[in-house]
């Protein structure tokens, strides 16, 4: 999959052309054990199973990732959930806002597959991980969930609750054969601020940096393929 990136740097913009051989998603990053058994009990109560260990790491094509502000799903039941993305490119590394969406039945029965049949979002704006790093822990990340007309706040946490770039990187890297570059690293997520997934037609989702004051977002409609009647 081949996009053409903005840069946002400290010294204006610049342009990133990137050839994206996949994906690997992770869960349960958190740095707190008791918010990473909080995000699990929010699972069980959907009816998805716990993890056999922390983290988990899935892998994913890059036909699978979209910059696209449209998403077309099969199934009612699928929602987003705002994480910071690494892509590294080289010696480089940059950093976007993306959104795991994932087919929360199918999620029921098997997690890897449930996330191969929706797009994986991320923004077409990236940072220099270089401007970040002595701050990093100050970032923000939030989302919000549309449905029906009804606009709710989804999420809302630091990027401190998650584990560091070099670490989440160094986790991927001893299961990754061949180089980082092209792979997009979704970092996992926070807890939700709801009581339960939103199957929302709209999803919103931001990285925002305080000290340098700017923000990166997404922000794509979700629709079904309603169209067909089986």
């Amino acid at each position: 999959m081949h996009v053409d990136f903005t840069i946002e740097g400290k010294s204006g913009p610049s342009r990133l052309s990137a050839d994206l051989k996949g994906a690997v998603i992770c869960g349960y990053t958190g740095r707190d054990q008791a918010a990473i058994q909080k995000h699990i009990h929010e699972l069980e109560k959907e009816g998805i199973k716990p993890p056999p260990s922390v983290p988990m790491y899935y892998p994913k094509p890059a036909w699978g990732l979209t910059i696209a502000d449209t998403m077309h799903v099969l199934g009612g039941q699928t929602a987003g959930e705002v994480e910071f993305v690494l892509l590294p490119q080289g010696p480089k590394t940059y950093v976007g806002v993306g959104s795991d969406h994932t087919d929360r039945d199918l999620e029921k029965l098997d997690i890897p597959k449930s996330k191969q049949v929706v797009p994986s979002v991320i923004s077409k704006t990236l940072w220099d991980i270089d401007d970040l790093l002595d701050h990093w822990d100050q970032i923000e990340f939030r989302s919000w969930a549309t449905c029906g007309g009804k606009r709710v706040p989804y999420q809302n946490a630091r990027v401190s609750c998650l584990l560091p770039p070099a670490d989440l990187m160094g986790r991927v890297r001893a299961r990754v054969r061949g180089d980082l570059t092209g792979l997009a690293i979704f970092s996992g997520t926070s807890a939700l601020l709801t009581d339960g997934f939103v199957y929302a037609d709209r999803f919103e989702g931001e990285l925002a940096d305080p000290v340098l004051n700017r923000k990166l977002t997404i922000n794509y409609a979700v629709q079904t393929l309603n169209w067909f009647t089986a």
